[in-house]
């Protein structure tokens, strides 16, 4: 304010000097310093502690209001910054699934807020307890099936249980897409409602009552898997017909209806012993936003937001008296729980992943480039050492990542040439020697040479059909590192040329470096997998979210 202040009064004896140089124009510069005078009285009569902006001095204007959220509200963003901007809050939203919430929490990052799908894991995982917790909207974690499948199972007139949708599976009348338990809500709430139904417990389900053998029938369903719900419902809609069933929250079911043949549109079912729904809570982390997160809260929680909310995506309002969408069942459903104590979700999740889920090849090809040499290849050394196991961290989300029990996986380095595959098996009985067999080839990795892409890719995809034809029930994928341009062998129209439906493996490449990001993106869609951006990011953290899609 002073400064603004001299620069005007330097202006006022400026023109009065003027003035009396040049009498003939006295008039004209009289008037012009009336004005700049007005104008200086004016910003005199201000407060003088207030600043250009026109708050005090030394106030900066209120910061963001961070929230890190599950991917499932990540359709609604522009609506609720819109209405977090009209109650006088900047919100800013980034994404990650349940168990990297809590993760990243945990680790230190700041946040003024988590709104994950579910607040039953952070509840019991956050090692700070969140200081408010107000529930904004509600999905049923249901599963959605075809027409054609409903009636021949007879699931049109008589509603099946768990038990009977397991039983399915298990004999192989029944496939479906579901995302991972151990990476996303949706599929963690579907595991549990099996377990817990199957138990006959609505809440304080015990490790030692979950039936394994249930558990394993209806897990040989899976035949799609995804780390997201969203990306879980994108992957089934571009292949409809090829299963029965998606496992997802009811809201995700019906907004991929609207891309589906009719013949192809999901019937969402309930079963009869009960499910498991998410709650979407908006968790204040940060004392010192309660007054912007009690802002939030009445904003999200407005009528005409929750009307909103309820009738383009098909959520449940937390607004008593606001109508649901008509495409939603509105009969009543047994309400089931999570587990209420940590260890037994742990020991839940980790029979999961070493005992019911469909057995998994993971093959990673990976540049050794010389572009590779220095912090890049160090930074691959570090990801291959966190999906081994080797330096543990206690996080939930890491020890999911690590390779697990009954996974081979292989391991492809490439630069202008192939290298002979590592092929590393997990087994119960194998796995300490199995992580060492990683560590030592991470560690004797070099960089130089040219960058073979599609030749490695090519390699790659004949590997997963000899995978396939050992083992048809395997789930195989291929995960691409590659820090730049291919510069040896076939390129991309080659590698386009060659691609056959029936030899379909998903390809999940990661864009690194100076990697040509949307020919990363493209061969992501050309393959049906999905493409990683580490240039934001560090590699070993896209390496553990990749893990929910293998």
């Amino acid at each position: 304010m002073a400064a603004l202040l001299r620069r005007t009064m330097s202006g006022v004896a400026g023109l009065l000097g003027a003035g009396l140089g040049r009498l003939g124009a006295t008039a004209s510069l009289l008037g012009a310093t009336a004005l700049l005078l007005g104008a200086t009285l004016g910003l005199l009569a201000c407060d003088p502690r207030e600043g250009a902006d026109g708050r005090p001095s030394g106030q900066v204007a209120a910061p963001v209001f961070t929230v890190l959220a599950g991917s499932e509200v990540r359709d609604l963003e522009s609506t609720l910054v819109q209405a977090a901007q009209a109650a006088g809050v900047t919100l800013e939203l980034s994404y990650a699934g349940t168990l990297d919430i809590v993760d990243r929490v945990n680790a230190g990052e700041v946040f003024d807020a988590i709104l994950p799908a579910s607040g039953a894991y952070p509840s019991l995982a956050l090692q700070r307890k969140p200081l408010a917790r107000e529930k904004l909207f509600y999905s049923r974690v249901a599963l959605g099936v075809v027409p054609a499948k409903m009636r021949e199972l007879g699931w049109d007139r008589n509603t099946p249980s768990w038990a009977q949708i397991a039983r399915a599976a298990g004999d192989g009348r029944l496939s479906f897409a579901m995302t991972n338990p151990a990476s996303s809500n949706s599929g963690m709430s579907a595991l549990f409602a099996v377990a817990s139904a199957v138990a006959g417990k609505t809440e304080d389900l015990a490790a030692s009552e979950v039936d394994a053998r249930v558990l394993t029938d209806f897990m040989r369903g899976q035949k799609l898997t995804a780390g997201s719900s969203g990306w879980l419902a994108e992957a089934y809609v571009k292949n409809p017909g090829v299963l029965d069933a998606m496992v997802n929250y009811e809201s995700v079911i019906l907004r991929a209806n609207a891309k589906l043949p009719d013949s192809a549109r999901l019937i969402p079912l309930y079963p009869r012993d009960g499910v498991i729904s998410a709650d979407h809570p908006l968790m204040l982390l940060n004392e010192g936003r309660r007054a912007d997160y009690d802002k939030l809260v009445s904003a999200f929680k407005a009528p005409a937001l929750q009307a909103q909310v309820a009738r383009e995506a098909f959520l449940r309002p937390s607004l008593p008296g606001t109508p649901v969408a008509s495409a939603l069942s509105a009969a009543p459903v047994a309400e089931l729980a999570f587990p209420n104590r940590l260890e037994v979700m742990d020991a839940v999740l980790a029979s999961y992943l070493a005992q019911w889920r469909r057995p998994a090849t993971s093959i990673f090809v990976l540049d050794t480039s010389g572009s590779m040499k220095g912090q890049r290849i160090d930074d691959m050394r570090a990801a291959l050492k966190v999906l081994a196991g080797a330096e543990p961290s206690g996080s939930a989300s890491e020890r999911y990542a690590a390779f697990q029990s009954r996974e081979r996986v292989l391991l492809l380095t490439f630069s202008d040439r192939v290298a002979e595959p590592l092929q590393v098996t997990f087994e119960p009985t194998t796995m300490a020697a199995a992580r060492q067999q990683v560590l030592n080839h991470a560690n004797a990795l070099q960089a130089a040479g040219g960058t073979a892409i599609y030749a490695a890719l090519l390699r790659a995809q004949s590997l997963a059909r000899e995978e396939r034809r050992r083992d048809p029930g395997r789930y195989v994928s291929i995960v691409l590192l590659s820090d730049g341009e291919n510069t040896a062998g076939p390129d991309f129209a080659a590698f386009r040329k060659a691609q056959t439906v029936a030899a379909a493996v998903r390809v999940f490449p990661v864009i690194f470096g100076e990697a040509p990001g949307e020919e990363m993106v493209e061969l992501a869609i050309l393959t049906g997998g999905r493409a990683f951006d580490a240039r934001k990011a560090s590699l070993a953290l896209v390496f553990k979210e990749i893990r929910g899609y293998q």
